[in-house]
C-alpha cells in the first residue's frame, strides 16, 4: 500500500484542515516512498519509541504527539536531531495527529475513554461547528471512591483524585490529556466529576470551592485509545498490520 493513500485517508477521516492546532497534523517526516506493510502506533514519538518501531521492521509510524510544536526551537539538534536521523537512516516515515485525534466523534481519545469507562447518554459539547472539545456522559457508579477504582482498573494506573464533590456522582465530563485548564468549563457544564490527564495546583481549591470531583488519570494513559482505534480502521480498510507500542509514562 502506498504511504500517501494511508495518509490521505487519515487526513480526511480526522478532518485535519478544519481543526486549529499548534503542530502540523499528517505527514511530518517523509523518509522513503516504499510500500507500507507494517505500521507502528504510539502516543508519543520518543527515541525509545522510534527504536522499537525499527526493531519491529515498521515502514511507517503514526503517533498522537509528533515531533514539531509551534513554540519549540526551529534548530535541529540534540534528541530531535537523533530522532530525525534515525527516521531517515532507517527509511521510516513519521505521521502524527494531535487535536483532530482527541476530538473525533468515533475514534477520538475523548469518546474512546468514555466508552471504556462505560459511560451512558454520551454526547459532545460543541465550541464550533467543526469539532468538540470533550465528552459529557453519565455513570452508574455513584461513589467517587468506587469510580476511582474503576478508572484505575481500566487505565492500569492509579489516578490522582480530588474527592471534594457530591457524595453521589452521575454527570461526567472528559477531556483527555493536558486539559486541567478546562476544569472551569466542566464546572459550568454541571459536571459532578471532571476527568483529564494532568493536574495543576489551582485545581485543588477549585474542587473544594465548587464541590466538583477532579480526576487526573494521566496524560499518556488517557490518550492511548484513540491511536489504537485509528490503527484498527487502517487495518480494516487497507489490510495492513498495525502494532501499538506501549511505552508507559507516569505523567
Amino acid at each position: 500500500m502506498k504511504q500517501q493513500e494511508i495518509i490521505s485517508y487519515c487526513n480526511e477521516l480526522l478532518n485535519i484542515n478544519q481543526i486549529p492546532d499548534y503542530c502540523p497534523n499528517g505527514l511530518q517526516v517523509e523518509a522513503d516512498p516504499r510500500p507500507v506493510k507494517k505500521i507502528a502506533l504510539g502516543v508519543s514519538i520518543s527515541l525509545e519509541f522510534i527504536e522499537k518501531a525499527i526493531a519491529e521492521d515498521a515502514d511507517m509510524i503514526i503517533t498522537h504527539h509528533g515531533l514539531f510544536w509551534e513554540k519549540d526551537s526551529r534548530v535541529i539538534q540534540g534528541p530531535l536531531r537523533k530522532k530525525i536521523q534515525l527516521l531517515l537512516s532507517n527509511h521510516l516515515t513519521a505521521v502524527a495527529y494531535h487535536l483532530p485525534l482527541d476530538f473525533h466523534a468515533e475514534i477520538g481519545n475523548n469518546i474512546q475513554l468514555a466508552k471504556r469507562l462505560g459511560l451512558t447518554k454520551v454526547r459532545e459539547f460543541d465550541d464550533t461547528a467543526s469539532y468538540s472539545d470533550g465528552i459529557i456522559g453519565e455513570t452508574d457508579i455513584k461513589s467517587i471512591d468506587d469510580f476511582s477504582i474503576h478508572i484505575e482498573n481500566i487505565l492500569d494506573r492509579k489516578p490522582v483524585v480530588l474527592p471534594y464533590g457530591k457524595a453521589q456522582i452521575s454527570k461526567i465530563v472528559i477531556i483527555t490529556g493536558g486539559a486541567q485548564g478546562y476544569f472551569q468549563k466542566a464546572i459550568d457544564l454541571g459536571a459532578d466529576c471532571f476527568i483529564t490527564g494532568e493536574i495543576s495546583e489551582k485545581n485543588f481549591s477549585m474542587s473544594k470551592e465548587y464541590e466538583v470531583h477532579f480526576v487526573s488519570a494521566g496524560h499518556y494513559a488517557t490518550e492511548k485509545f484513540g491511536i489504537q482505534a485509528l490503527g484498527d480502521l487502517i487495518t480494516h480498510k487497507f489490510n495492513i498490520e498495525c502494532n501499538f507500542i506501549d511505552i508507559p509514562n507516569p505523567i
